[in-house]
């Protein structure tokens, strides 16, 4: 889901999680019963692997037998970070009106749900800040916070706009300039994002400002010099918090993928995982290297107590695919209902999962290429624009990439993934032109 590394709120401390409990309740319950339902019995039309979404309503609701059946692990109590949480939810109910306690509620639930990988709770911090967001002149906490739940839902237009007005009012804002750069990033607008990153450097110092200018080097064909940027501040803020410390280490990690250093990128991935060890973005992007390097049975121990995350299932159905296993037709159905389930709340923004889960669990290029260039008007990170020339490639569609090759030459970004598929496809353009009468 995430696009370029999000950090919504970096300077803010967070404790450690711990185990998961269980619990039966909402989208969890439907997750388990499409479980249940795709590893029992799957409807017969959900075999040929080529749905977008399950071809027939489920034949019938499943119901538990007992009170104390498990449905679907979700976190603890016991976790400190869900703990927090409550004791502020606490506070906030026998103090509605105080602002200073509903911003750190709605910022511990933002963070939780992007190191879950679940959405549900960029909702609560929405529904904690409405009061005050709806206001004629809403706090610029409040902005600032509602910015960073519509750039999670791929709302940039609207992020963007309440970014500015709350940089109009308050320019030394870090946070903010820090969210409005991470969203140019997203978009490819290079230029207005190292504008940002020098704000962010001017107003949160010189850490802050390395890391944000390290992270848009990696994308203008400067890895080397992202990665020379980055190490200046890697274990060198002892009073940082774990959180910003892994974001920069998978900063670290992605900068050296770029430069093919794969001993390096995995070694960061595993620090920044040490710092954070249940960070759904990290996970994901781990498992992705470890799909690319062609270790899909070790996908499978790093995301088997994350199956609730969206993001994480497709990677374990992938790696399904990639061992040839004869559950892999279970796993894509359930990925497929899963995409309906998010479609119809409205939550259309995966689709650069979409794209791959098209392309390589569906085998259907035109498709996978539709939704590649439906993702390409939203965003343009690196594996954005990989998915579009995989579709592209694989549609045997050249002329349909012409936008993201055109883009990749005006950036100059490295990767040596991307860089064998574009010269590819410029080569057929080449070919196709010669033969033009």
């Amino acid at each position: 889901m995430a696009s370029t590394r999000d950090v919504p709120y970096p300077l803010t401390r967070s404790s450690k999680p711990d185990v998961r409990s269980r619990r039966r309740t909402g989208r969890f319950a439907l997750i388990a019963m499409l479980t249940a339902l795709a590893f029992g019995a799957p409807p017969a039309s959900a075999a040929d692997g080529a749905l977008a979404s399950p071809a027939a309503p489920l034949r019938a609701p499943y119901v538990p037998k007992a009170d104390d059946e498990v449905l679907q692990e979700v976190p603890a109590a016991s976790n400190p970070k869900v703990s927090a949480m409550e004791t502020l939810r606490k506070k906030l109910d026998d103090d509605p009106a105080n602002f200073g306690i509903a911003t750190e509620l709605a910022r511990a639930y933002i963070d939780f749900g992007r190191e879950l990988g679940d959405a549900h709770y960029a909702g609560y911090a929405e529904a904690v800040i409405a009061p005050w967001f709806a206001r004629k002149q809403p706090p610029v906490a409040a902005l600032v916070l509602q910015a960073v739940i519509l750039q999670y839902r791929h709302q940039f237009s609207d992020a963007r706009r309440l970014l500015k007005e709350a940089l109009q009012r308050e320019p030394n804002d870090a946070q903010a300039w820090l969210t409005l750069a991470t969203l140019e990033m997203v978009q490819g607008e290079y230029a207005a994002a190292n504008e940002a990153c020098a704000r962010v450097a001017r107003t949160g110092g010189f850490t802050l400002g390395l890391a944000c200018s390290g992270n848009l080097r990696s994308y203008l064909g400067e890895a080397r010099q992202a990665t020379g940027l980055l190490a200046l501040i890697e274990d060198k803020s002892p009073t940082q918090s774990s959180s910003f410390r892994a974001w920069v280490e998978g900063l670290l990690a992605e900068a050296h993928e770029r430069l093919g250093n794969w001993t390096d990128a995995e070694a960061h991935y595993r620090k920044g995982l040490k710092y954070e060890p249940n960070d759904n973005f990290l996970l994901v992007a781990y498992a992705d290297f470890l799909l690319d390097r062609n270790r899909p049975k070790e996908v499978f121990d790093l995301l088997a107590n994350y199956t609730q995350s969206d993001t994480a299932f497709l990677r374990i159905a992938l790696a399904q695919a990639a061992l040839g296993s004869p559950d892999l037709q279970r796993y894509v159905w359930i990925m497929a209902a899963r995409f309906e389930a998010l479609t119809q709340r409205g939550s259309d923004y995966y689709g650069r999962e979409q794209v791959r889960f098209a392309l390589h669990l569906q085998h259907d290029p035109k498709r996978a290429l539709d939704l590649a260039q439906r993702n390409w008007q939203a965003q343009k990170a690196p594996w954005d624009a990989r998915v579009f020339l995989e579709a592209a490639q694989a549609a045997n569609d050249p002329q349909s990439a012409v936008p993201v090759l055109t883009f990749l030459e005006r950036t100059k970004l490295e990767d040596p993934i991307i860089e064998p598929l574009a010269r590819d496809l410029r080569a057929k353009l080449g070919s196709a032109a010669g033969r033009t009468p």
